[in-house]
């Protein structure tokens, strides 16, 4: 048993060193990391404003995001083309082809 000791006390030393490694890794990377509060009236872009930095800065969107955005993509298209047609109607806009005012 008594050589065994030696054994152990190197492998709990070597752990010892891997936690104070991550530890330090862990302290530098909290020093570099920033923390930002966005504030702001209802639909002012906070929620814009993250999801662009996550895009430009970040890992981007998983597929479970991306396929969670599609609804939205395509309710967002839809809605923009109503509100052109409606204000084609206000602003007197004719159809090139007539047959697509229907």
């Amino acid at each position: 048993m008594a050589c065994c000791i030696p054994d152990e006390l190197k492998e709990q030393k070597r752990i010892n060193q891997e936690i104070e490694r991550q530890l330090k890794r862990d302290k530098r990377d909290a020093r570099r990391e920033l923390k930002l509060l966005l504030l702001g009236t209802g639909e002012s872009g906070k929620s814009t404003f993250i999801k662009q930095m996550r895009i430009i800065h970040g890992a981007g969107y998983s597929d479970e995001d991306k396929r969670g955005h599609i609804k939205i993509v395509y309710q967002n298209i839809f809605m923009a083309m109503h509100a052109m047609i409606r204000a084609m109607d206000t602003l007197n806009i004719q159809y090139i082809n007539p047959a697509n005012r229907e």
